[in-house]
């Protein structure tokens, strides 16, 4: 009597802690990483407090992706340009650059307009001009994205900072990234879980954290 007595307390604890161990939270890599972290960056150690207004170009996009597709990072890098709050910022859009230049993209590395940096300078007013190249990209999960970037003073012509990444959610670090920028910007309604996994799978969400993680490397003031 005593054995069995004692063989049911122990089935009873074992269910309890095997009870206790399903409700325990499970790791989340989104949470712990390891995250992506952008290296290929060279600039300023600081930004100069002469440059007060940054005019942001529309991104150059790769010859097999539509402009309307491409546009769709204008709107991302824009916002979180500005979120930086690096500088005030203007955004030039395609068909004001295509006035002053006869194209509706410019690209970093493409010879430019020798009266270029002068014709921003007097239309936007601003003290230096940022350049976005589209490498990479595909909209299809696994979702990605290659970035050039490039922030030139539009008095001198110097290099204030550049930047080229590839950011490929195939990687598990660039997963992770994606994920927690996207919880740290974004409330998933009561109940619905986390909805995190969405960014893995939306280029333009996946968009806004490429260009969140491409400014974050920008000098500070």
């Amino acid at each position: 009597m005593t054995a069995r007595i004692s063989f049911t307390a122990g089935v009873l604890a074992l269910g309890l802690l095997l009870a206790g161990c399903e409700s325990l939270p499970r790791t989340d890599s989104a949470q712990t990483g390891p995250f992506f972290t952008p290296t290929n960056v060279r600039g300023v150690e600081r930004l100069s407090s002469s440059v007060r207004r940054i005019a942001i170009l529309p991104a150059a996009g790769l010859p097999t992706v539509p402009e309307d597709i491409v546009g769709r990072l204008d709107d991302a890098f824009y916002s979180e340009l500005n979120r930086t709050a690096r500088a005030e910022t203007v955004s030039v859009s395609r068909d004001v650059l295509a006035r002053l230049t006869g194209s509706r993209q410019l690209n970093s590395t493409a010879a430019l307009p020798h009266d270029l940096l002068a014709k921003l300078k007097g239309s936007t007013r601003a003290d230096a001009v940022l350049f976005v190249d589209m490498t990479a990209h595909s909209a299809y999960p696994p979702l990605v994205l290659g970035i050039r970037a490039k922030l030139i003073d539009l008095t001198s012509g110097d290099i204030l900072w550049a930047f080229d990444n590839l950011f490929d959610a195939n990687e598990s670090s660039v997963a992770n990234a994606a994920r927690r920028h996207f919880l740290s910007t974004n409330s998933s309604p009561a109940g619905s879980g986390n909805l995190s996994a969405a960014v893995l799978q939306n280029p333009t969400r996946f968009g806004a954290y490429v260009a969140a993680a491409t400014f974050a490397t920008l000098p500070p003031r």
